[in-house]
């Protein structure tokens, strides 16, 4: 039996101990491969513009470029581009407004499991664009 091709990443936080722990779970996890990792949204905007990964895991707060400008602005740059862009924050649903408007794919807060988070990329990957809720994260 053939096992299927690992799901890329992008990782993108300011946060430096929180990257660090969610980068070790992505890379921990049997169907994620970890591609990048970005400490601000100038650093992402050009990591997933030059690998091109199936989801980037985006910080919604970060300094210089937001996360949210990151995913209109790879949306302008690159309309057709196929990597889902999920964007992640501790501020939960008072963002679901930002969220859409910068046409994010789907959207994890930040107070969900490691093992969460992971399953939710894994979700993400495997979802056409369609207005689908999954847990533990709302995922287009």
């Amino acid at each position: 039996m053939e096992l299927p091709e690992p799901i890329t990443v992008v990782l993108a936080d300011d946060q430096r101990a929180y990257r660090e722990g969610l980068a070790r779970a992505i890379t921990r996890h049997c169907r994620l491969e970890l591609v990048a990792v970005a400490m601000d949204g100038e650093e992402a905007l050009d990591a997933i513009e030059s690998v091109e990964p199936d989801v980037a895991l985006v910080d919604v707060r970060m300094s210089g470029m937001a996360g949210t400008e990151v995913c209109a602005e790879l949306r302008r740059r690159r309309p057709g581009m196929r990597t889902r862009v999920i964007l992640m924050s501790a501020h939960g649903g008072e963002l679901s407004g930002e969220v859409d408007d910068a046409g994010a794919d789907g959207f994890v807060a930040k107070d969900r499991s490691r093992r969460e988070i992971c399953e939710a990329l894994v979700q993400a990957a495997q979802r056409d664009r369609v207005g689908v809720t999954l847990a533990p994260a709302d995922v287009r």
